[in-house]
């Protein structure tokens, strides 16, 4: 009996190590089905928001037309769904559906996409956010290898991306022409709740910004330069890292332009600073270490050097700040174009001209990165990814 029954309990061991080893298999290939499986769809999802970044930049890219005033939502579109078939997603290239392409505004403290279609306004209508997708509404789901084990036949992948276009850019080396910068808010609205939000070229048609007259009586804009509050305009000599602003960096910009690329924020400084603006009064009408070689220009032929169209880098409201002294490095936000016309060295330090429009033809936007920032203004933006 004893014999007999040590064979039964091993026969029952056995069993319940089968049992255990088939429980141990079956969730074994589980977990190999399962981890498949999710490797493969976190393949496909990172194709697909490759493929979402990259139509949401390209239809970004497209949605403001040359002049940075005029929403182009078919080109915006369009451009977004050409990109799409460029990539694939597990071997499959990508159509992008025509309603997963939408064009709106961001909010960057909500970090929100609101859609906002046929808006032809270009200082909301800046973002535009794309949906690449593999189900069965479109490109097809992807199959199951190994999923059909754990219940899985197919599995649908989506992914999204939004891409906003007014995030600072900048200017190559020699482009821009003083080492002046401006503040936003004195040219594009004088309220700084506007945030700069008003469109620059209509702000100087309807307002010129700190009037004052010309030796012939004409009303033109002065830029002021003062180690006071009446200061509006700034020195900058285009350096992020170092808010040491010398008199001599400066004189040498006037003789040849930023040194560096202007890619990111730039200090700022203010005073009178004369010699330097004794530099820019010969350059302008070529006398003293400019004889000879003066940058403006005689438009009436009377005798009289009478013009010259420069680019100057804008920077963020600071009205009612410090009026450009010191502080923290300031953001770019576009460029305009200044047609200098008058330089008084004595006894006030004053640049007198008129602002030009960013598409009348004697505003030269080489050299400046394209996108928005500035609305009316030479933009200093890209499109960026946003979410």
């Amino acid at each position: 009996m004893s014999r007999r029954h040590r064979q039964s309990s091993r026969k029952h061991e056995q069993g319940t190590v089968l049992v255990f080893v088939t429980i141990g298999l079956a969730a074994f290939v589980g977990i190999a089905a399962w981890a498949t499986e999710t490797g493969r769809v976190w393949q496909a999802k990172n194709q697909l928001q490759a493929v979402a970044d990259s139509s949401s930049l390209a239809g970004v890219g497209n949605l403001l037309k040359d002049d940075f005033t005029t929403v182009d939502e078919a080109g915006a579109r369009s451009e977004a769904l050409a990109y799409g078939p460029r990539h694939k997603a597990l071997g499959t290239a990508i159509d992008i559906a025509a309603a997963d392409v939408e064009v709106g505004s961001w909010d960057f403290a909500t970090e929100t996409f609101t859609p906002m279609p046929g808006s032809t306004d270009p200082d909301l209508v800046r973002a535009v956010r794309v949906r690449a997708r593999r189900d069965a509404d479109n490109n097809g789901v992807i199959p199951a290898t190994f999923g059909r084990a754990i219940g899985y036949d197919e599995f649908s992948v989506a992914a999204e991306s939004v891409a906003y276009w007014g995030q600072a850019g900048g200017a190559g080396p020699g482009t821009v022409d003083l080492p002046i910068a401006l503040d936003c808010c004195s040219i594009s609205g004088s309220d700084p709740s506007s945030a700069c939000m008003q469109n620059y070229c209509d702000t100087i048609h309807n307002t010129t910004p700190n009037p004052c007259p010309l030796a012939n009586g004409d009303i033109v804009t002065c830029l002021q330069f003062f180690a006071t509050p009446e200061q509006n305009a700034c020195w900058t000599s285009f350096d992020g890292d170092s808010p040491s602003i010398n008199t001599r960096d400066l004189t040498d910009i006037v003789a040849d332009g930023n040194p560096y690329d202007i890619s990111g924020p730039i200090y700022v400084d203010n005073g009178t600073k004369t010699p330097l603006v004794s530099d820019i009064h010969d350059r302008f009408y070529g006398e003293g270490n400019f004889s000879g070689n003066g940058a403006g220009t005689d438009t009436d032929s009377d005798g009289t050097v009478d013009s010259w169209i420069v680019k100057l880098p804008v920077v963020e409201c600071q009205n009612p700040g410090d009026q450009c002294g010191g502080g923290d490095p300031q953001t770019v936000v576009g460029f305009v174009c200044f047609d200098v016309q008058e330089v008084v060295v004595t006894p006030e330090k004053i640049i007198k001209g008129s602002f030009v429009c960013s598409s009348d033809p004697r505003c030269d936007n080489s050299g400046l990165t394209p996108g928005g920032g500035l609305s009316g203004g030479i933009s200093a933006a890209y499109p960026v990814i946003v979410n």
